[in-house]
């Protein structure tokens, strides 16, 4: 079984490695950084300060070399070309959440006024910059997506992971003909779930990942899936979980909670002794992997929790 879960990790991996290579070769940022560059023909009238271009800035981009429009954003660049957006975006080491999160509702719409927010980021990096190159430039964009490419790679996993676990559930309910067809084809004209023969209804969303409930609509069950590996990242994917679980506890104190993690650090072990929202606790990649306690955990959920007859 040991064996079984490292191949899976080691798979998952690969797989890792592979969306990496891909986003690498597909990015367009050398191109983005020339088309950047080229701009500066076209006798743009710069602004500076309506612009929130520091004279600080201005005197280090020249000094190191840059066109203006190389390192700063333009109203009528980003007009042309409003892919650039992103490369300033990048440049100023701001994610696409960050630049919505500090935008106003009347900036969104408005280039001059993103490229001042965009400017005063860069301003302040530029003008404490001792060196810089074209190439590290570009670096700068690498690492900014980077961190946003690791964002969708784990949401990735956490949806593939999700999905995993939903077919589970619905293929057995399905084998020991307990899914009550009309009805599942009736939710899922609304939601992503199925509907057993008992009444029972299982909804497929998120917080909870999979949630339980009676033909009474009590809710019985919820499961929180993590699929991440990222050892790191396990005490914030706890916390998730358990800010879902108190809000069904909330709902229902005898709901039952069941975890999903693909990984246990020891800390989140120690911390898994004192909560009392985390009812049960089950290896994903076991359940994923090992028929055994694949079957476990579907005797748990279907038998002992929405007491159905397997």
């Amino acid at each position: 079984m040991a064996e079984n879960l490292q191949l899976a990790l080691a798979e998952r991996y690969r797989a890792r490695s592979g969306f990496f290579w891909r986003q690498v070769r597909d990015s367009h940022f050398k191109d983005w950084q020339r088309q950047a560059r080229s701009a500066a023909w076209r006798n743009l009238f710069w602004d500076w300060e309506a612009l929130g271009v520091t004279p600080m800035a201005r005197a280090a981009a020249e000094r190191l070399g840059f066109v203006p429009s190389e390192v700063f954003a333009h109203p009528e660049v980003l007009a042309a070309s409003p892919e650039l957006e992103a490369y300033y975006r990048l440049l100023a080491c701001l994610p696409n959440k960050g630049l919505a999160q500090i935008s106003s509702r009347a900036e969104k719409g408005d280039r001059a006024a993103r490229c001042k927010l965009l400017n005063g980021i860069l301003s302040s990096l530029l003008g404490t910059a001792a060196r810089a190159t074209r190439e590290s430039l570009l670096n700068t964009v690498f690492a900014e997506a980077g961190t946003e490419w690791q964002g969708t790679w784990v949401n990735s996993i956490g949806l593939q992971a999700a999905h995993a676990v939903e077919q589970i559930l619905s293929n057995f309910a399905a084998e020991r003909n307990l899914l009550d067809t009309a009805a599942t084809a009736k939710l899922i004209e609304k939601v992503n779930g199925i509907v057993l023969k008992s009444g029972t209804v299982l909804r497929f969303a998120s917080e909870p990942d999979v949630e339980c409930r009676g033909k009474d609509k009590k809710l019985i069950c919820v499961i929180e899936i993590k699929g991440s590996a990222d050892k790191a990242g396990a005490q914030t994917r706890l916390g998730e979980t358990k800010k879902s679980f108190t809000k069904a506890k909330l709902e229902n104190p005898r709901c039952h909670t069941i975890f999903l993690p693909s990984v246990l650090t020891d800390a989140v072990r120690a911390q898994l002794r004192t909560e009392r929202e985390i009812d049960q606790v089950f290896n994903l990649l076991e359940i994923l992997n090992d028929d055994r306690k694949r079957e476990e955990f579907l005797k748990e959920v279907f038998k002992y929790r929405l007491r159905e007859e397997i």
